[in-house]
């Protein structure tokens, strides 16, 4: 069907207003907020047209208004603004402001002319006479502005309310400084825009969008809301509106920032990939025409999503299942939305009675345990920040609507799947490796929430913590008492000053109080925290030293990798293949995972000797690290793994069974042709194992 063009119309404001009789401007439901503040953009607005009215310039653009047209019978019509509702409403509030001026003067007839010409449509229906239906969420607000019930405005922190009394007292004090409430609405009229009305049979859709491309950003769910109520009949944009938009802001927030997040994620769980923030809008459409729902449907389930989102970041504790409660309080003081996606999807089948809260604690528990082993290890977020979408999807495809072993699922998809890759989660060798030596108060912000742990987990009288924070022991700034009392220089006690063993928790104004004086000092005000289970061992330490710090360190390492287990993974979940070489004396058995292509080596599997292995300086190295780790050793006269030991791919749909069949083999193997089944057959012939790892097939490759 053919547009109706209607060309654009240049006029000023009130000539607009009184030119539309029986005409109803309507803010559609779908809109952003009415956000413009008293103290800018309506200062402006006014400042503009005090120019005006001071002669300064004869008139003044303020900007384009589009709008939809939409009869209603023969003597009314709905003017739906796609464009300019900033404007209009604070247009309409300063008209309000001057009919309550022209009230104080006891002008009546001015108010008479005022209401029948520019703020009313005095011959239409109840629902159709005040000339300016504003938003919903200002409707009340501007209703007893419009009714002059301002006592009954219960909402002052609105900025309709702000904004129509700083009006108010704006056009005060131009009538007290010499201009006429006329003067001011000629001067109005002088400000003009250029009207684009639009019929039924147009894009709104489309026409708002370019506006978008063009103007002041909208947020993708601003973008989102429009594109799902715009083209719904006004009754049902404001039903749909109240009954699920209005909810999905309660669960999530109406802060546009917010909501955008919040729609990433959920196109996170749809389509079980995060997009990049600038692609929002676009696949959420995309996703929105693909899945043939009706629109009714479709807010229905982002309600679920969003009341997932509010269970997991938002809602009250004490509503919470206790059994969840304490794991989900833990998880939202590490503040990361990361893991969002899949924290959704889990919820809404616990909802649903597929899982149970013990469950949905455990996985809670396992990706709390997973971010906070990798924060303190300093492990680079950016590599999982698209984890989880390809996590979720993973556990539902193992699950296959069965999760009666869920939390197993969740530690081997989590853990074991990227044990050999930058998405790992460092175990208990790593975390001690990694934090012995660290600068650990640089990762102060995770140091707190697990100091916090420390003191609160089994304590029948738990601390108030929040006057506290993590403090030095050994001072920043050291003296030459600290110096002589230590006996290192100042190398070496830079490099043991952040580390965990010499840090703890303190307030403010102890550790004011205690500067860099010596350690005797400290301790006497350390023993006001006395209480703090992590301060317990220092106050009966008379001398603080590097070899304290060291203890302390690792007493306190041990303590993380028992708050933070590394999940114990039963080995009967993880998909695995015997695998055997029997070849020129090197006779070994090993585990491939079908998840990831690692291989784990059997204890008592045998290498070859060590001839010529100056030939490989590469494997010679990983051989000789094996040997210092007592993973390999001699055993009556012959190499041989003592400890099972995993060796990972480095490729995706790739194997560790060339790398290993290098390292026993001594050269360069094709593990392809090295490895069999139990049977003698060899791997290479079996297409389970060549459909699951198909860029693993070449020596290349692998």
């Amino acid at each position: 069907m053919e547009s109706r063009y209607q060309p654009p119309i240049r006029t000023g404001l009130l000539d607009f207003f009184r030119n539309s009789s029986g005409c109803q401007f309507v803010i559609p439901v779908y809109q952003r907020n009415y956000t413009w503040t008293a103290g800018k953009e309506v200062r402006q607005y006014l400042d503009d047209m005090k120019s005006v009215l001071q002669g300064e310039y004869d008139n003044h653009f303020l900007g384009i208004m589009i709008y939809m047209d939409k009869p209603i019978d023969f003597s009314a019509r709905e003017l739906s603004v796609i464009d300019g509702q900033q404007r209009l409403t604070t247009t309409f509030l300063t008209l309000y402001a001057i009919k309550e001026l022209f009230r104080l003067q006891g002008q009546a007839e001015q108010i008479n002319n005022l209401e029948g010409q520019y703020l009313t449509n005095p011959f239409s229906t109840a629902k159709m006479k005040y000339k300016l239906k504003p938003l919903v969420s200002d409707d009340e607000v501007y209703k007893c502005i419009v009714e002059e019930r301002m006592d009954d405005i219960a909402d002052q922190e609105s900025n309709v309310y702000k904004n129509y009394f700083f009006i108010l007292d704006y056009i005060k004090e131009l009538v007290e400084t010499g201009h006429t409430l006329n003067d001011i609405l000629f001067a109005m009229n002088k400000l003009y825009v250029v009207c684009v009305p639009i019929s039924e049979n147009d894009n709104a859709q489309k026409i708002f969008e370019s506006i978008n491309a063009t103007g002041v950003k909208l947020t993708a769910s601003d973008l989102i809301r429009n594109f799902i109520l715009m083209d719904l009949q006004s009754d049902i944009q404001e039903e749909y509106y109240a009954k699920y938009w209005k909810k999905i802001e309660d669960y999530i927030s109406s802060d546009a920032r917010k909501l955008e997040l919040f729609f990433r994620m959920f196109l996170a769980v749809k389509n079980m990939s995060l997009p990049n923030k600038n692609v929002v809008y676009r696949l959420f459409v995309k996703w929105f025409k693909e899945s043939a729902k009706e629109t009714k449907d479709i807010l229905e389930e982002i309600v679920s999503y969003a009341e997932a989102y509010h269970f997991i970041y938002k809602k009250n504790p004490n509503e919470i299942d206790g059994t969840i409660r304490p794991f989900l309080k833990e998880f939202r003081r590490i503040l990361t939305d990361m893991p969002a996606p899949a924290l959704m999807e889990f919820f809404l089948i616990y909802r649903r009675g597929g899982i149970t809260a013990k469950a949905f604690a455990g996985i809670i528990e396992v990706i709390s345990s997973y971010v906070i082993r990798r924060s303190l290890c300093n492990y680079d977020t950016s590599s999982i920040t698209r984890l989880f979408p390809t996590f979720l999807k993973d556990v539902l495809t193992d699950c296959d609507g069965d999760y009666s072993n869920i939390v197993e699922v969740v530690k081997k998809d989590l853990i074991v799947k990227n044990a050999g890759n930058s998405m790992n989660m460092p175990d208990d060798g790593q975390m001690k490796e990694l934090i012995q030596n660290a600068n650990m108060y640089n990762l102060r912000s995770t140091l707190r929430i697990v100091f916090d742990r420390m003191e609160l987990e089994n304590n029948s009288e738990p601390v108030d913590l929040s006057m506290l924070s993590v403090e030095h022991l050994m001072p920043q700034t050291p003296t030459k008492e600290w110096f002589e009392a230590l006996d290192v220089d100042e190398e070496t006690y830079q490099k043991n000053l952040h580390r965990l063993g010499n840090l703890t928790l303190a307030s403010k104004k102890d550790n004011s109080i205690m500067g860099n004086k010596p350690w005797s000092y400290k301790n006497e005000v350390l023993k006001g925290t006395s209480h703090l289970k992590l301060n317990e061992k220092l106050l009966r330490i008379e001398h603080w030293n590097i070899d304290e710090i060291d203890k302390r360190t690792y007493e306190l390492i041990d303590r993380i990798i028992q708050l933070y287990p590394y999940p114990k993974i039963s080995k009967e979940i993880i998909p695995r293949e015997e695998i055997f070489i029997d070849i020129n004396g090197v006779a070994a058995k090993g585990f491939l995972s079908l998840d990831d292509g690692s291989v784990e080596v059997d204890i008592g599997s045998q290498l070859a000797k060590p001839e010529n292995i100056d030939k490989y300086p590469e494997i010679e190295e990983i051989r000789q690290d094996l040997l210092d780790d007592e993973i390999i050793a001699e055993v009556d006269g012959k190499l041989q793994f003592v400890k099972p030991y995993v060796f990972y791919s480095k490729y995706a749909k790739a194997t560790a069974m060339s790398t290993v069949a290098n390292i026993l083999m001594l050269g360069r193997r094709s593990g392809w042709n090295c490895w069999t089944d139990a049977s003698g057959v060899s791997v290479k012939d079996k297409p389970v194992l060549k459909e699951r790892f198909p860029y693993g097939t070449t020596l290349e490759k692998e």
